[in-house]
């Protein structure tokens, strides 16, 4: 039971992760959509550990995204927003499985869990 409900855990934990994810990826999404294409646009820039400074963006017409493997493509927008839209659209199908895993695991816990009773009652009653 244990077991179980460790491997529960985990799947908690990375369906609570993943669905970080899906949501940092509309922001993008919202992100690119808003940038204006002949303007300077001011924005707050991540520097790292909760820290940001404000930084103003040029138009841009390309964005580099990360493939994995700390490589990195240029896209355009429209080519950016396609694979953002393809990455949540993964992530998505990846959630729905956690889920499932999820309400599979909880029935193995509870199942065990009365058959760990009913153990335990037969035993109370033959020392009875």
């Amino acid at each position: 039971m244990k077991v179980i409900e460790a491997y529960l855990n985990d799947i908690i934990s990375k369906e609570a992760t993943v669905s970080r994810l899906i949501e940092e990826g509309r922001f993008a999404i919202d992100a690119v959509r808003n940038m204006s294409g002949a303007e300077h646009v001011q924005t707050l820039m991540p520097i790292g550990i909760g820290v940001y400074m404000q930084a103003s963006v040029a138009p841009v017409d390309k964005l580099l995204v990360s493939i994995g493997a700390g490589v990195a493509i240029e896209k355009s927008k429209d080519d950016a927003i396609n694979y953002i839209e393809a990455r949540i659209k993964e992530l998505e199908v990846a959630l729905r499985s956690m889920y499932s895993q999820k309400q599979e695991l909880t029935m193995k816990m509870e199942q065990t869990r009365a058959e760990a009773n009913a153990t335990v009652q037969k035993l109370q009653k033959k020392s009875g």
